[in-house]
């Protein structure tokens, strides 16, 4: 079943997408191509963390350190597990220009123009096309005047189901639109405008609701109503308060005496705040705000009008004690602007990672700016630090809001002394200022010596030294975030939030910590790979694969059955091979016990070599590359190449696909990507691989070849020219995004090179063996050529089933940060895991029948490149071109079967790619042939 899924993104645009309940909410925007926050898509990063604000859904598979359960109680969600049970509305952390969306446009005319008072206007409008808009009940939209270049705001008065828009508008005088309806506007005349927009919407109705309006404000909640009449009414109150300056401007009155017919929990007043007036109710709205509207707090109260109404509102109730469940305003100006729109109600955790989030960028500010601020400047910036000094007296706040006037600025000071527009634009989208100007007040008491710590950091600075701004900085968050958690607890509503229809993450499962034993009590470790009774024909599992196991799953059978943690003896340390899915799966997805820094520090910026923080540092930078709708543009060249390259196959009946077809098409195109001369492609392959082997040799003690040092180096220094060359062009590649931040002073010479080498592998280097593999399937399974010829949609399934079947990510490497017991056996702390994804795929206690190819199969939950935080970043890529590559093989291939003459060679080495094919020899023909 489908549900409508409202996508509302931090800049008020909204996107409305179908989404089945067996799909995931990421797979449903990517089929309706809209970007949105996304990494691992294993509910382990965090990166596509949002809120749910109305409706139902499973939470689905998140790990605890990327989905707390009290986030998940506050409705928190990762996109990429979570799954509808009803129609929802997500807010996403994110503007729509970031995710490549926008406001969408439309075209319709006037059907009717009125003055429905000496100071109000309504009119509808008929779009060309009803069905391309949908809305929420409380939205707006941006109108352009006709003849003119400006825009207004006004909310929907009518309902999202309704064939035509209508709006209430007011009066101005000499205002451009009034000037417009008044003077001009007739039936028949066209109109364009921009949205939905706005978070100023209907929430699903769970308690009593108050509507409070002001003048024209009575729009969008005359679009509320109409949807609750749509929707057969609510089981709860629902009370409106109409407030208007005077007895003219009460309009749409009739409307509301129809919905008070139909709605028999629907009741409403009117007052009037001119004294001449001759309604029975004057004053302003909070005069007829009573504590029983409010339900003793677990009420929803919804406010539109003028700024002095919102305010007046917001002031009443914090005075009168009267705290609403949740609170939503929208203010709007008179001239047709919407001035803000906003929610009353603030989460714990937001605040914590707002204020983290301030932390790492004044750390960073602090690292741009130590030792090169001039005398001046550090006279300000102490000069700052006093101005706070006044204001606090002990553990008080004497006058809250000029402190915090003067802390935003001592807090602003080093950011935009950075000169770094980024760091710049980040800081001022922070919440932190809003959180404050709505928490604290002079009851709160103060945490630390908050003052006293504003010096301490000047005093870091005028000293030079970096490290003791660090401590100060970092300090002063933790109190910072410890006396904002005192003023959200003065927040609180009396009566507690009913737990959502979704249920909590499950509990982490093993592996576990060790259980205490005593200290006197021997361990007995299992034998060693050698000293076990390997079957006939199999030797002994090495650490470092010389060749001989090329084509390992023979000996990952054996070990998921007999030696599921099996114990290999290298040069320097026990080495410890998982190999069964669920034990595989949950080390994977517990980066805090099975630590990816193997080697400290990491001798490389590579990302497989670096846990949190740097590892999300490093990988935001170059991911977004990455998400499948950003590779859209390079669909057809890929197309072509592949056409090329397998063309020129044919005419030779067959070749080696790794060097003929996969290592051609995947080089082009990573070589596109980070826009490098494609005349460079022969030299790029072989620096790449030199530089896999210097990998390997740091990082896992592989053998090198002699040389893989010395072309590491060249392959540097070659990228490091060419960025040069993209920041000078202001290239829009991923070379010219790397360059941009090397620049800026966000990443070092250092980290900007060895990325980029790492974007260059990860970007060819899955996808070569990927294709290589998906061929292998084909010659071993010819009739698979035929079905995807006739069932193209098959090809989707069939190279997922590649990448489970026979991966790209082989194994990779883990150290134990504390001792563990992983099916039985204890682990020391401090040991070196590899997690054999490639035989955890093939486990039939996960997959049934595991050891078959059937593309028919849920192939959904393999590890073919990864999981979690450090899920293959070349995945979407290599994914994309084997889709494109598999579906030019089925147009073209009569027929395909390997060269027994020259059997598969693999590739050697302890890398991450060890058992892929190095050179793979098919013959075939052409269809046509």
């Amino acid at each position: 079943m489908a549900h409508q899924i409202t996508l509302r993104f931090e800049d008020g645009v909204t996107r409305f997408i179908e989404c089945e309940e067996s799909e995931r909410i990421t797979d449903a925007a990517i089929r309706a191509k809209l970007n949105i926050p996304l990494d691992c898509r294993d509910g382990v990063c965090g990166t596509c963390k949002a809120v749910c604000e109305s409706g139902e859904y499973a939470l689905g598979d998140c790990v605890e350190d990327a989905l707390s359960p009290e986030e998940a109680s506050a409705r928190k969600v990762l996109t990429c597990q979570m799954s509808p049970r009803s129609d929802c509305v997500i807010q996403i952390a994110t503007n729509s220009d970031v995710s490549g969306t926008g406001p969408s446009s439309h075209s319709g005319r006037i059907v009717a123009c009125q003055r429905a008072s000496d100071t109000t206007i309504a009119f509808s409008v008929e779009l060309e096309n009803r069905a391309d808009l949908s809305f929420l009940p409380g939205q707006y939209v941006n109108i352009r005047v006709p003849g003119t270049d400006q825009t207004r705001s006004y909310s929907f008065s009518s309902g999202p189901s309704e064939p035509r828009l209508s709006f209430l508008v007011r009066n101005v005088p000499r205002g451009v639109m009034s000037r417009w309806l008044c003077d001009t506007a007739k039936a028949g005349d066209p109109i364009e405008f921009r949205g939905p927009l706005g978070g100023f919407y209907l929430r699903a109705i769970e308690r009593p609701v108050l509507f409070l309006a002001g003048g024209t404000g009575l729009a969008p909640f005359l679009s509320m109503l109409d949807k609750i009449v749509a929707d057969g009414g609510s089981p709860y109150p629902i009370h409106m308060i109409l407030g208007v300056n005077t007895d003219e401007d009460l309009v749409g009155i009739d409307r509301l005496e129809s919905y008070a017919r139909r709605l028999p929990n629907f009741t409403y007043a009117c007052t009037v705040a001119s004294p001449d007036s001759s309604h029975p109710n004057k004053g302003y709205v909070t005069h007829h705000i009573s504590a029983s509207q409010l339900n003793d707090g677990d009420a929803d109260v919804y406010l539109c009008g003028p700024p002095p109404m919102v305010d007046a509102v917001r002031n009443f109730l914090s005075s009168e004690g009267l705290t609403p469940r949740n609170f939503y305003y929208e203010k709007f100006a008179g001239t047709g602007l919407v001035v803000q729109t906003g929610e009353e109600r603030i989460a714990p955790v937001d605040v914590d990672q707002a204020f983290d989030l301030r932390m790492a960028l004044e750390l960073g500010a602090a690292q741009l700016t130590m030792g090169r601020l001039s005398s001046e400047q550090l006279m300000t910036f102490r000069q700052l630090a006093e101005a706070t000094a006044p204001f606090v007296s002990g553990q008080r706040f004497t006058d809250v809001a000029r402190y915090i006037e003067a802390n935003h600025a001592f807090h602003l000071f080093t950011i935009e002394a950075s000169g770094n527009a980024q760091l710049i634009a980040l800081y001022r989208q922070l919440a932190v200022q809003d959180y404050i100007v709505r928490a604290l007040t002079d009851q709160i008491e103060i945490v630390g010596d908050i003052v006293q710590q504003h010096r301490d950091i000047v005093a870091a600075f005028e000293l030079g030294d970096l490290n003791a701004a660090r401590d100060v900085i970092a300090l002063h968050a933790l109190h910072s975030k410890a006396t904002m958690s005192r003023a959200l607890e003065r927040m609180t509503p009396g009566k507690t939030a009913p737990m959502l229809a979704a249920p909590p993450p499950p509990p982490a499962a093993v592996p576990q910590s060790a259980p205490q034993i005593c200290p006197f009590t021997a361990k007995t470790l299992p034998p060693y790979s050698h000293e076990l009774d390997w079957p006939e024909g199999l030797e002994p599992f090495k650490v470092v694969d010389d060749g001989s196991q090329g084509d390992p799953y023979e000996h990952y059978r054996w070990m998921r059955e007999h030696a599921p943690v099996l114990r290999c003896q290298s040069a320097t340390s026990d080495v410890w091979f998982l190999s069964r899915y669920d034990d595989v799966y949950q080390a994977i997805r517990n980066p805090k016990l099975f630590s990816s820094e193997v080697v400290s520090p990491p001798p490389l910026t590579f990302l497989t070599l670096f846990d949190a923080p740097d590892h999300s540092r490093l990988r935001k930078v170059v991911q977004p590359s990455f998400l499948p709708l950003a590779l859209d543009p390079f669909i057809e060249q890929i197309g072509q190449r592949a056409e090329d390259l397998l063309d020129a196959m044919i005419a030779n009946g067959g070749g080696d696909i790794v060097n003929d077809f996969a290592i051609p098409l995947s080089i082009s195109t990573i070589s596109t990507m980070i826009d490098v001369p494609n005349e460079d492609e022969e030299k790029m392959k072989f620096w790449s691989d030199e530089t896999f082997s210097y990998f390997g040799r740091l990082a896992r003690n592989a053998p090198g070849t002699g040389t893989d040092e010395q072309s590491a180096q060249a392959f540097f220094a070659y990228l490091k020219d060419a960025m040069e060359r993209l920041a000078r062009t202001d290239s829009q590649s991923i070379g010219g995004h790397i360059a941009r931040m090397w620049k800026d002073g966000l990443l070092s010479e250092k980290e900007a090179k060895e990325l980029c080498a790492f974007v260059f592998i990860a970007g060819h280097d899955t996808t070569t063996i990927l294709v290589a593999n998906a061929f292998r399937m084909f010659a071993e399974q010819p009739d698979l050529l035929g079905r995807i010829r006739e069932n193209p949609a098959d090809a989707d399934r069939f190279v997922e089933e590649v990448a489970r079947y026979r991966g790209t990510v082989q194994r990779v490497s883990r150290i134990t940060t504390e001792a563990t017991t992983v099916a039985g056996i204890d682990l020391p702390k401090g040991a070196v895991v590899r997690l054999l994804l490639s035989a955890a795929n093939r486990d039939s206690r996960k997959f049934a029948a595991g050891e078959t190819f059937d593309i028919d199969r849920d192939s959904s939950g393999h590890l073919g490149f990864g999981n979690g935080m450090h899920k293959c970043l070349g995945a979407p890529l290599a994914k994309l071109e084997t889709l494109i590559a598999t579906k030019a093989l089925a147009r073209k291939i009569g027929d395909i079967a390997l060269d027994q003459a020259k059997p598969i060679q693999y590739v050697r080495g302890n890398n991450l790619t060890n058992s892929g094919p190095e050179h793979l020899f098919v013959k075939f023909r052409g269809l046509s042939a």
